[in-house]
């Protein structure tokens, strides 16, 4: 059940995406990619059902769903959520664990053939899994503390920008990831047949509950306000006339500036374009070639209108300053002063 559950978890990751979102699967479907590949590992599990009575099996199994499960896991998060952050830094030393991981899918195994007076070829599999698997272990919290960091990034301090992180989602697949650890070690300790059948039943249903919430995309952005940078922003300057970027122009002006729309914290550049009535990416290219960028426009008047609102309020709180501002909060007014050096 475990493997057919993974078979069909990876093809329906791979050939199903909704529409019109299919158009840009990196940007609404990252870690795809990663997802079917490590769903279909489960097909290494065959020997399981084939001779499931000899020692060997047992000990695939066990390093399968220790260091190798927490190694998989590890790698969906940080190919998901790190991918929407541009964070490719982890790919070299994960996939150099990764060596680690085949390790423990083999070695053991391997060492259960060993027989000998002096040599017990179970008892190092099963080492060797554990010591892997706490190896795994520290390698699957790193990579939950940084989509925790990431988590805090965009729910605390609340920046104004187009990049959009699915906060909710990523606190959803924090949880299960930790509830997966404990129970996978509950598992590796406990060493029985019947807890291992438990928890394989269980894992399925967590890969579907999962599988269920990706499916859908979890970005509520767009793709072109990701992607773009200064070069990007003026080739879609040329696409209009002067008299038209003018206007836009003015238009950002006069939402943004005199009806003070950069005292919303949860402001982005969709909410400027509809209040504009102009296309997106056309607002986002004049934000970067008129305005020098979304992030810095909108909380450089912040950061006025704070100076602004502490001299006419003295006995006001760095708090209250900050959300009157727009900035949401305390921490999101300083990291953004820091950002731009005021």
């Amino acid at each position: 059940m475990y493997i057919m559950g993974a078979l069909v978890i990876a093809a329906i990751r791979w050939f199903h995406m909704c529409r019109p979102y299919d158009r840009h699967p990196l940007y609404y479907y990252p870690g795809r990619k990663a997802t079917t590949i490590i769903y279909l590992m489960s097909l290494t599990l065959i020997p399981s059902i084939v001779i499931p009575e000899k020692e060997g099996t047992w000990l695939l199994l066990k390093a399968y769903f220790l260091p190798v499960n927490l190694y998989f896991l590890t790698i969906l998060l940080f190919s998901y959520f790190g991918g929407i952050m541009h964070w490719r830094t982890w790919r070299r030393p994960t996939l150099i664990l990764g060596a680690t991981a085949l390790l423990a899918l083999i070695a053991g195994p391997l060492a259960s053939l060993v027989k000998g007076k002096m040599f017990n070829g179970i008892l190092l599999g099963n080492i060797i899994i554990l010591v892997l698997g706490v190896v795994m272990t520290v390698t699957c919290i790193i990579a939950i503390r940084a989509v925790l960091r990431w988590t805090r990034q965009f729910d605390v301090e609340e920046y104004s920008n187009p990049e959009d992180f699915p906060v909710n989602f990523a606190k959803k697949m924090v949880r299960i990831a930790m509830a997966t650890i404990i129970l996978l070690w509950v598992t590796a300790l406990l060493d029985n047949r019947n807890v291992m059948a438990v928890v394989e039943l269980v894992l399925v249903m967590a890969s579907v509950q999962m599988l269920v919430s990706a499916l859908h995309p979890q970005r509520k952005g767009a793709p072109e306000e990701e992607a773009l940078d200064k070069s990007a922003a003026k080739v879609y300057s040329y696409k209009i006339s002067p008299e038209k970027a003018k206007s836009i122009a003015a238009a950002i002006r006069r939402e943004v500036e005199q009806e003070q729309a950069f005292l919303d914290p949860h402001l982005t550049i969709q909410d400027v374009a509809t209040r504009c009535g102009f296309n997106r990416t056309y607002v986002a290219g004049i934000f970067k070639t008129e305005f020098g960028g979304f992030f810095h426009y909108v909380n450089a008047l912040r950061l006025r209108y704070a100076e602004q609102y502490r001299v006419a309020n003295p006995t006001a709180s760095i708090g209250e300053i900050a959300e009157a501002s727009g900035f949401g909060s305390r921490q999101s007014y300083y990291s953004v002063k820091e950002e731009m050096g005021s």
